[in-house]
């Protein structure tokens, strides 16, 4: 049964998270609880993904499951950086953009950056208490249960910009050395950073969110507006990270915010190189719903847009369209090796 707003501060539970973190306002810690994230640590927190409890339930998973071979129900939803993002994006559905915590509000003396092994240990141990629930389900079967306790997947990618935890490489390293695999997703803005890594994460997204530097400023309105910059410099490295990882640009469109110059991201597109490209609506749930952001159910663009637009990418950059996963409204573009080869014999 779920817990009444006016017991929380009272219950055991609150007492138990409080206990354990030092660093997030009253307020904040509240709302995360509400909003059932499992916290880890100072600064971290895993939260059940949606499509994880339909797959424990037999249904279908989601579509990096579908993309990607991904077990939805073995996947941990986690972030190292659930306090701080450098963007607030319009169309960003989790309550950072608007409720993010700035280091001065941290009380002093009282915040620390958690080791990665300590933020491995701490989020899978957060999963299970989250997988924990579906153990006495009719609906659930013992083995996907039974499987799902023992997380094989880390999708760094919650809240938050994951790359703002400084030791996020060695994160990485954790996850790996624990015989699990990880998707970064990452806005981009720490191009510096990644060109030091020799560890990387089993597949490295890059958030394409904004097809000129204007809109860039007006729909996910940067902390600085020299994070444009960076950006493009991340997007200059990824051909060579291609040779390292698995490499994938993942677009979200909303409707009047930044679906406009569909060329400008073929551009990004050809300036990257990168393995993959998801093509993908956003959705108009949680902070996207609230006023400020000026968004509506109309802002989410149907699967059939997200489909022309896709298949209008495909003919200007030479990828090939490859997968779809209508629930999410989503369609996946795969880069066309063949033909590329055939194209670099060519100009020999």
């Amino acid at each position: 049964m779920a817990r009444r707003r006016k017991d929380l501060e009272e219950s055991k539970y609150y007492a138990r998270v409080r206990a354990l973190n030092k660093s997030i306002p009253d307020s904040l810690l509240k709302l995360l609880i509400r909003q059932k994230y499992h916290l880890a640590g100072e600064h971290s927190a895993a939260k059940l993904c949606k499509w994880a409890g339909e797959m424990l339930k037999r249904r279908a998973g989601c579509y990096k499951n579908k993309f990607y071979g991904i077990a939805s129900h073995r996947c941990l939803q986690c972030t190292p950086s659930l306090l701080f993002c450098n963007h607030a994006c319009v169309f960003c559905w989790r309550f950072i953009p608007d409720r993010k915590v700035q280091f001065a509000e941290i009380p002093d003396g009282q915040f620390r950056w958690d080791s990665p092994e300590e933020i491995a240990e701490g989020l899978i141990k957060a999963q299970k208490e989250i997988i924990s629930g579906f153990g006495g389900s009719r609906g659930v079967p013992k083995e996907l249960y039974q499987q799902a306790m023992n997380p094989k997947h880390a999708a760094i990618s919650l809240t938050g910009e994951p790359m703002m935890y400084p030791y996020l490489e060695g994160l990485v390293r954790e996850f790996h050395r624990r015989n699990m695999t990880t998707f970064l997703v990452t806005n981009g803005t720490f191009p510096e950073r990644v060109e030091k890594w020799e560890t990387f994460p089993t597949q490295f997204y890059v958030s394409m969110v904004a097809s000129d530097e204007e809109t860039y400023r007006k729909a996910i309105r940067p902390a600085s507006p020299l994070l444009w910059e960076k950006y493009l410099k991340m997007l200059r490295l990824m051909p060579a990270l291609g040779k390292k990882t698995r490499t994938v640009l993942r677009m979200t469109l909303a409707r009047g915010a930044n679906d406009a110059n569909l060329q400008g991201y073929a551009k990004q597109i050809g300036l990257a190189r990168p393995q993959y490209v998801e093509v993908k609506s956003m959705v108009f749930v949680g902070g996207a719903r609230m006023q400020g952001r000026g968004l509506s159910l109309d802002s989410m663009l149907k699967m059939e847009e997200i489909e022309k637009v896709a298949a209008w990418l495909a003919e200007k950059t030479g990828y090939l369209v490859s997968e779809r996963h209508p629930a999410s409204r989503v369609v996946l573009l795969c880069r066309d090796y063949e033909a590329e080869q055939k194209r670099l014999i060519e100009w020999q």
